[in-house]
């Protein structure tokens, strides 16, 4: 039997008061499922995960109708704090690391909701996943790489033990390389028993790893589909993946060039991505 983990029903956002972001968007994410949210700049995929995470009024939003339920409890007018204790954990785009503290300290900050006596396992398996972190403690995290940064984020996230975990843009400004090693450990955290919700706009990640997946379009729900088949669908290997693939290589390499192109964008702005 599938089990609904979290449930997102007739869900309404606006900023301000005029500014309509998310219009009914309704679906659900199965117990231990990677869940896909596609979409372009300005479809709602970050307002959807402020609003699972209780943090639209941090961006001046709100929620004008519908609701969220995680794991069969209602969470829409819960604080981020009461979230976070039901085990719901957020990975933020642009990975927000405390950049003056430790890789340790900012791992012990992830973990402050967790039960003291889970604290230790927690991190041993935070470590586990990634060793590099291990051999970096002591360092201040923001002398990390920007991929060891997202791990970094990741596992922060992780400290919390969280049954459901928001991934927002993960693969954002780091080189392909990086982006197949972020995939791979999106899968891992799944199979190692969490459910995650991945916003991504590296389409071809995104349905590589996750088992279904949603598109949303100006704020609305437009499709929705097992990740193989929208994979697959003409739709969205032009809107997403840059036209008609004609292998999932050439789509990874057309994906690869332009994560360079932003790079290369960010670089001229002078915004350090290393």
């Amino acid at each position: 039997m599938v089990i609904t983990l979290l449930s997102i029903s007739d869900l309404s956002v606006r900023y301000g008061r005029s500014v309509k972001a998310l219009h009914g968007v309704s679906f659900e994410v199965p117990e231990q499922t990677v869940v896909a949210v596609l979409g372009s700049n300005g479809a709602g995929k970050s307002t959807l995960l402020r609003a699972i995470s209780g943090t639209l009024s941090l961006h001046r939003g709100e929620i004008t109708s519908g609701t969220i339920h995680l794991d069969g409890t209602r969470i829409d007018r819960m604080d981020p704090a009461s979230i976070v204790r039901r085990r719901l954990g957020q990975v933020p785009e642009n990975r927000q690391v405390f950049g003056r503290m430790s890789v340790d300290e900012n791992l012990r900050a992830g973990g402050l909701a967790t039960e003291a006596s889970r604290r230790a396992a927690a991190r041993d398996a935070v470590l586990d996943l990634f060793p590099k972190l291990a051999e970096r403690l002591s360092q201040p995290a923001g002398l990390l790489s920007g991929g060891e940064q997202q791990m970094l984020a990741i596992g922060r996230a992780m400290m919390g033990e969280p049954k459901v975990l928001l991934l927002d843009e993960p693969s954002l400004g780091l080189a392909p390389q990086i982006i197949e090693r972020i995939g791979k450990v999106v899968s891992e955290i799944n199979q190692r028993g969490t459910t995650v919700l991945l916003v991504e706009q590296n389409a071809m990640m995104a349905l590589t790893v996750a088992h279904t997946a949603v598109v949303l379009e100006v704020g609305e729900l437009k499709l929705r589909g097992d990740a193989d088949e929208l994979k697959r669908s003409e739709d969205i290997q032009r809107l997403y993946l840059g036209g008609h693939a004609e292998s999932e290589e050439h789509a990874d390499q057309q994906q690869g060039e332009a994560q360079e192109r932003v790079e290369r964008r960010r670089k001229s702005l002078g915004v350090w991505t290393a």
